[in-house]
């Protein structure tokens, strides 16, 4: 693996281990980002909405998928955790289209939203995996086995 992964890796896992820890220690703005989900959720299963539950459950799978990025034990699984744990603040956290009367505030909201779609975009990269390598040696050994050679 390159260090350029390695670093990215390193990089992307202690971003997520920092926004779930702050989401423990902070939980409000989670649970508000949750409780649309929650409520749907109870509404679909007759359950008691527990926007709390939510929060912690995301804060804990967003720490844990940046534990197994960073270390590069499961990056695949871990950002598979980080993406089901952050989806549900990207898209119901930021609504800076819905906000009319101040510029600033729709502007920092904004920026917020991108930045988050930034490390989402950083996780599904990661899920995605190594991209093929297509190098010399690749093309020798497809050279070999028209050939009939055996590398």
């Amino acid at each position: 693996m390159s260090m350029i992964r390695v670093t990215a890796r390193a990089l992307v896992g202690a971003a997520a281990i920092v926004d779930g820890v702050d989401a423990l220690r902070h939980p409000v703005p989670w649970e508000a980002a949750a409780q649309p989900l929650a409520a749907k959720f109870s509404k679909a299963t007759g359950r008691p909405a527990d926007a709390s539950r939510w929060a912690r459950g995301a804060a804990v799978a967003l720490s844990a998928g940046g534990g197994l990025i960073a270390s590069s034990v499961a990056p695949r699984l871990g950002a598979l955790a980080c993406v089901a744990a952050s989806l549900t603040r990207t898209v119901s956290g930021n609504h800076f289209w819905q906000v009319k009367d101040d510029a600033d505030q729709r502007d920092a909201e904004r920026a917020a939203f991108f930045a988050r779609l930034a490390v989402l975009g950083a996780y599904l990269l990661i899920l995605a995996g190594p991209a093929r390598r297509s190098g010399a040696r690749t093309g020798r050994r497809k050279v070999a086995r028209r050939r009939g050679d055996a590398e």
